[in-house]
């Protein structure tokens, strides 16, 4: 049946010709790459799959599964993440259902160009500036080229978020590529149908966060107009019972139930709280008891909790009381030299095996040094040499996140002399427990079982300069 529907279908006579073969092609592009790549050759229903993601009407698998007689759990869990998987090794980046048009029709390009006269060095260089380049703040977009898989993070993000109750947890220091994990986990989740609300606490005012109850009532308040429900918080609001259990009864009686969707609750950047020990321990504890309703109750069934922590402060809770030892947890790592590489032929440029290992000796595969390293070395073929040497310098590319670390590191001068401890030491150090806690979770050091070690050559150089000759 699936094939005759295939053969059948017709185009709405809103797309031009031109669209359509534009379609045609990538559809034969993809299915070359794939089948040069893997062997493998695309079914017709991963060729339905790609079709409407191509033309951008935004189905998602549960209606596509509805129409085409297929098992929505079958099209979620088994063919999409195979297909973008297929698709994204054969192409050597990240291709998924909202970025296929961009990737394919850059591809596309790129092929047609090829056969033209070859450009110069300068016009290839002005043209990757201008285009395809990407100065690596804040989060990777969802379409970029530029984003690395980081495996097995997104399919076990991807599975555990359509399940009731989930919970997720991502953790790292800074600039680690927390947020361009997040935002792909959202839109997976809502490509299958599940309300997505982000809540970032550093939008929250201080004089928000400090108190326990006007940082619930920004919360319902939010969730609420995001959701598009019309906030009701006074007719749940009951200081006799308290803020939690009032955000908590709001939470149930009017979010949760006023919707058959489920929800995926993202809070960004929890870690803010932890400068008000009081309230972070109650909202942290309110939220573990949001996650134990999960697990019986059907309206609590519709949420799954998806939570953002920098490492770089902490808060203390019961083990009873925490949301941080339930759930999926993910701590992201640096980048391999694999998915270095990789980022290096994306950006159009290649490294001997010699240069590659000097990359990770100097920046230890830290997501942002690298790609801020490529970002100025693809406009600037030439420059690799002269952008290391420079690094470790106050005139270096990574002068405004080195003075971040040097700023914390002179606020606290406990944690620099643990840190000064590992500076004068070419091999692992052992350092007060504490100490080398902290420096761990900013992403200064790496833990070597009871030791640490320094996490790249860049920090040597410049903090050995800046605090071992002061």
């Amino acid at each position: 049946m699936l094939q005759t529907l295939w053969e059948c279908e017709t185009e709405p006579l809103s797309i031009a010709n031109t669209e359509m073969q534009s379609l045609e092609n990538a559809l034969a592009f993809i299915e070359e790459a794939v089948y040069k790549h893997s062997g493998e050759a695309l079914s017709d229903l991963q060729k339905l799959i790609l079709r409407a993601a191509w033309e951008g009407n935004q189905k998602t698998y549960s209606q596509i599964a509805a129409e085409y007689n297929y098992s929505d759990k079958y099209l979620q869990q088994v063919v999409g993440p195979k297909l973008w998987q297929l698709i994204s090794n054969a192409l050597g980046q990240k291709v998924t259902k909202s970025n296929l048009k961009v990737i394919l029709t850059q591809q596309l390009t790129a092929q047609d160009d090829s056969s033209e006269p070859a450009a110069t060095t300068t016009e290839i260089s002005s043209a990757k500036t201008a285009i395809d380049l990407e100065y690596p703040t804040d989060s990777v977009p969802l379409d970029s080229p530029f984003y690395v898989i980081r495996t097995p993070h997104e399919p076990n993000c991807y599975a555990s978020a359509i399940k009731p109750g989930a919970l997720i947890r991502i953790k790292a220091p800074r600039q680690m590529g927390k947020t361009s994990l997040m935002k792909r986990i959202l839109a997976y989740a809502k490509e299958n149908g599940i309300q997505a609300v982000t809540l970032n606490f550093q939008q929250a005012e201080k004089q928000t966060i400090n108190h326990l109850n006007s940082l619930l009532r920004w919360l319902c308040a939010n969730i609420s107009r995001q959701l598009h429900i019309i906030p009701k918080l006074d007719d749940y609001w009951d200081e006799d019972i308290g803020s939690k259990m009032s955000c908590t009864l709001y939470m149930e009686g009017h979010l949760l139930e006023a919707t058959e969707t489920p929800i995926i609750l993202a809070l960004e950047e929890v870690s803010e709280l932890f400068d008000y020990p009081a309230v972070a321990q109650e909202f942290l504890t309110m939220l573990r008891t949001w996650h134990e309703y999960t697990k019986a109750e059907p309206n609590w069934r519709k949420l799954r909790l998806l939570m953002i922590q920098s490492t770089e402060n902490y808060v203390a809770l019961p083990i009873n009381q925490s949301p941080f030892n339930v759930g999926l947890e993910i701590n992201l790592s640096p980048f391999t030299p694999e998915q270095v590489q990789a980022l290096i032929k994306v950006h159009g440029l290649h490294v001997s095996t010699e240069e590659l290992n000097h990359l990770m000796r100097s920046l230890g595969g830290h997501p942002y040094l690298v790609r801020l390293l490529l970002y100025h070395w693809a406009q600037q073929p030439d420059s690799l040499e002269q952008l290391l040497e420079t690094a470790y310098t106050d005139a270096g590319i990574y002068r405004d996140h080195l003075h971040r670390y040097l700023w914390t590191l002179q606020q606290y001068p406990k944690l620099s002399d643990g840190f000064v401890e590992v500076l004068n030491s070419t091999t692992p150090v052992t350092i007060e427990q504490m100490q080398a806690f902290k420096l761990n979770s900013m992403g200064l050091v790496n833990l070597r079982g009871n030791s640490v070690a320094l996490t790249c050559d860049l920090y040597r150089q410049y903090f050995g300069a800046q605090i071992l000759s002061s």
